[in-house]
């Protein structure tokens, strides 16, 4: 007997010592690949000594004495952060476009992406050289064997995916078409039915001077996406000789897409257009365009200098918005034409509510979650239901009591789509039920029509427009059906499916129950345990219209479960009492084991947004790492503390 527990004790321990050993090995193989801010580095094709300063929240502010070697420096930190990303986004764009024709770029832009190029390669050598784990944790268990140089013809490809992200899901290539399914003759046809949303929206809109309390024009720009970590967006101040840009970056394009410098700040608007160019999407020229475009606005002297190489270089299907100390600038001069979106009339809602803008009154506006959709679809689906009795669908004898409950909530319910109020949770699940009763008779294998609520159709269709209320009826059955009814038996449907899954007290459910976060790790190549153990989780307020944006899953069990939303927001002034703003969902870091992964995510939560500023005093104030780059065969000394471009 005491042999036996001798071998078992002992066999305990080794596994234990294994155990032990091989997380220390995976932890020390890992953690190799966090960068250290405070190293300096020696490296070919810098032309002089770039100082990297990070301020508290890891943004590098670059400063150097040519513009070749800030877009050296800004390839260099994105690899340097986000090499697992960079290598996805290339990996996604060959897969579009295997080869990108030879174009004649201006030659400021093609210096640049040279000189980006020259940065992440410089890393990629450091990386070969050993002992950085290869450079980000994915890549010790992905297939990637060696790791091509970094070409210009990359980052082409990437600001082409980009601007193809941009159209809706249909105009893409390899995406699926719903908009050629067989509409029923005896159905009017209802164009919102078919719309797709696209990968990522740009918009933003501005407040003149006259309606500020600076006195300054403030622009508020949004950006919407996928929510994943890393963010697809990275922060990055470029301290030119000529003056500073700061903004959100594509980490594979050198350039600042949207932000400000000393004298300008821009975002833009993106709106669905007629496709002309299927299935292949933007052209490389249009590509090239729009980044010669984003290199002249880091230059611009005032927003009509740049609205003016806007109105030459702007993709169809974007506005350009820009702002100077004075004056709000556009192009096209007149604002899109486009039939209005419920986010579009909730802003209008807040613009004519106040007054006087300030800055924080513009933070506010964009982290809005009313939801106009609940606003407009609430009164005609309820309207007859205070006075008309439902079927009794949900066992029990207290379900019309239930249902009276709930319909007084909703009747005094301002549309708040906060994540703790039971109200969203029953009108989303009551909209979504009467889509499906509504839709799945025409379309019975199209799920993705009949799943995911569409208020544009609904909308039509309860307010019978152009006689759009055909679609009650089901086509299958002999009596006609109404509105009124499908209505009713899709309340009793939706209050069937929450109280089986949350029982039947409605104190119980909340939104955020079921509206949850669920901001994964993009690993380079396949999903896993890893991923899942690396991702975020909380419940979140909005909805795929609110100011906010989240947007909705395609789970049949999780059918609000939130994977995508804003994932940039700024506000911007040029004027020094105001200041500029912004909030981002994770951190400027990709590895896993860094303080800046996911450090900005509990702010983002709460919408405390950062200050974005270019002050290297400010900025060297909690700094957490000053680096320097130095040319191989440079001995310079380090910049003085003081010294900003």
């Amino acid at each position: 007997m005491r042999r036996l527990f001798n071998i078992l004790l002992y066999g305990f321990l080794a596994i234990c010592i294994t155990v032990s050993v091989g997380s220390g090995l995976v932890y020390f193989l890992l953690s190799a690949s966090v960068p250290d801010y405070d190293e300096d580095f020696t490296v070919a094709g810098l032309g002089g000594p770039v100082d990297i300063l990070r301020d508290s929240s890891a943004v590098p502010h670059i400063s150097a004495a040519s513009a070749a070697d800030v877009y050296f420096a800004t390839g260099f930190v994105h690899a340097q952060d986000r090499l697992g990303q960079l290598l996805r986004a290339r990996r996604k764009a060959e897969a579009s476009w295997p080869s990108d024709e030879i174009l004649d770029l201006e030659p400021a832009v093609s210096d640049a992406l040279a000189s980006y190029a020259a940065g992440v390669n410089a890393w990629l050598e450091l990386v070969s050289e050993g002992g950085r784990g290869r450079g980000s944790p994915e890549l010790l268990i992905a297939d990637e064997r060696s790791i091509a140089a970094w070409t210009p013809g990359d980052s082409l490809r990437i600001a082409r995916s980009f601007l193809n992200g941009l159209r809706p899901g249909s105009a893409r290539e390899g995406m699926p078409s719903i908009s050629g399914a067989i509409i029923p003759a005896d159905r009017l046809r209802v164009p919102e039915l078919f719309a797709t949303d696209p990968e990522q929206r740009l918009d933003a809109w501005a407040i003149d001077g006259d309606r500020t309390a600076t006195g300054t024009p403030i622009l508020a720009a949004d950006i919407s996406g996928s929510l994943s970590l890393p963010s697809e967006w990275y922060l990055a101040d470029l301290q030119f000789s000529t003056g500073p840009a700061i903004g959100a970056t594509i980490p594979g394009v050198p350039f600042v897409i949207v932000g400000r410098n000393a004298r300008v700040a821009w975002a833009f608007r993106s709106f669905p257009v007629p496709d002309e160019e299927a299935p292949r999407g933007p052209s490389p020229v249009r590509a090239a365009g729009f980044l010669t475009m984003l290199e002249l606005f880091a230059r611009s002297a005032d927003a009509i200098d740049a609205i003016g190489v806007a109105a030459d270089m702007l993709p169809k299907g974007m506005e350009a918005l820009a702002i100077d100390r004075e004056t709000v600038a556009r192009w096209p001069r007149a604002e899109a034409v486009r039939a209005s979106s419920f986010r579009d009339i909730r802003l209008a809602e807040l613009e004519a509510r106040q007054s006087i803008f300030s800055t924080e009154g513009a933070i506010g506006v964009q982290r809005d979650t009313v939801s106009s959709v609940a606003r407009t679809l609430l009164p005609l689906m309820a309207k007859e239901l205070w006075f008309v009795q439902s079927r009794d669908s949900i066992e029990g004898t207290d379900a019309d009591s239930l249902r009276r409950e709930l319909l007084d909530r909703l009747a005094s319910w301002n549309g708040e789509m906060d994540r703790y109020s039971p109200e969203p949770l029953l009108f989303w699940t009551w909209v979504r039920a009467l889509q499906q009763r509504i839709l799945k008779d025409e379309f019975p294998t199209a799920e993705q029509l009949w799943t995911r609520p569409n208020p544009n159709f609904l909308y039509a269709v309860l307010s019978d427009r152009r006689g759009s209320a055909i679609w009650c009826d089901i086509r299958l059955s002999s009596p006609r059906e109404t509105c009124e009814e499908q209505v009713r038996v899709a309340l009793d449907d939706a209050l069937g499916w929450l109280v089986d899954r949350y029982g039947r007290d409605p104190s119980t459910w909340t939104w955020g129950e079921e509206h949850r976060l669920d901001m994964q790790w993009s690993p380079i190549s396949s999903r896993g345990l890893l991923t899942d153990l690396l991702s975020l989780q909380a419940p979140i307020s909005g909805d795929p219209y609110t100011l906010f944006l989240t947007s909705f899953g395609v789970e049949e069990d999780r059918p609000f479960l939130v994977s995508a939303g804003s994932n940039f927001q700024a506000v911007m002034s040029i004027s020094e009492a105001a200041g500029s703003y912004y909030i981002s969902p994770t951190g400027q870091s990709g590895h896993p084991l860094s303080r800046f992964y996911d450090n900005l995510f509990p702010s983002w939560i709460r919408g405390e947004y950062l200050a974005m500023s270019t002050d290297l005093s400010l900025a060297r104030g909690g700094a957490s790492g000053i680096s320097r780059l130095t040319p191989a065969t440079s001995d310079s000394p380090r910049m003085s503390e003081g010294q900003s471009e």
